[in-house]
């Protein structure tokens, strides 16, 4: 009887302990602070898309320079689309030319209202960027909740290219809302 008394006091001991360092160390977890002038915290949906809308990812597929010369270009239209409830501020982050010795590219983009506006040539809309295609950057565009931005992105292979040159490229996006 003595030894399960023994134990009873063990495994109550041991309870014990356990218990006042749950509560010990709950209060590590817990933290308030109040916000002085009453300002209202607002959540939202940032969904930045490409092409139609709701699309994640979009194709450049026909964005290409086959069996062309130096000093040609092709000239296409990329829509940006807002498709949240929150104000957006996207930017492009970087161009990457992906092999071992590119083609001389250089990219050309700009802001243009519609689609159409996008010409097959011709310097049209609001530049962004004009230079080096690898590296290619702009800084952070906005696009209110709901719509979207078309922007008219043109390749120019230089004219020191290579009859055999070739390679293909990566555009990184960046997106975060922004409160208005």
């Amino acid at each position: 009887m003595k030894t399960q008394y023994k134990w009873a006091i063990a495994a109550s001991s041991v309870l014990l302990i356990g218990f006042v360092s749950v509560q010990q160390t709950g209060a590590l977890w817990r933290d308030s602070v109040e916000s002085p002038g009453g300002a209202t915290i607002t959540a939202g949906l940032l969904d930045i898309s490409a092409g139609t809308s709701g699309v994640k990812q979009f194709n450049l597929a026909g964005f290409k320079l086959e069996n062309k010369g130096p000093g040609d270009s092709i000239q296409m239209p990329l829509p940006v689309i807002n498709s949240g409830n929150v104000q957006m501020s996207y930017l492009l982050d970087d161009v990457a030319l992906n092999s071992a010795t590119p083609p001389p590219l250089t990219l050309r983009v700009a802001k243009v209202t519609t689609e159409a506006a996008c010409t097959a040539t011709g310097n049209v809309g609001t530049e962004l960027y004009n230079g080096p295609m690898d590296g290619a950057a702009f800084t952070a565009q906005l696009v209110p909740a709901g719509q979207m931005q078309v922007l008219c992105l043109r390749a120019t292979l230089g004219s020191a290219a290579a009859a055999a040159q070739t390679s293909d490229a990566t555009f990184t996006f960046a997106a975060s809302s922004v409160s208005q």
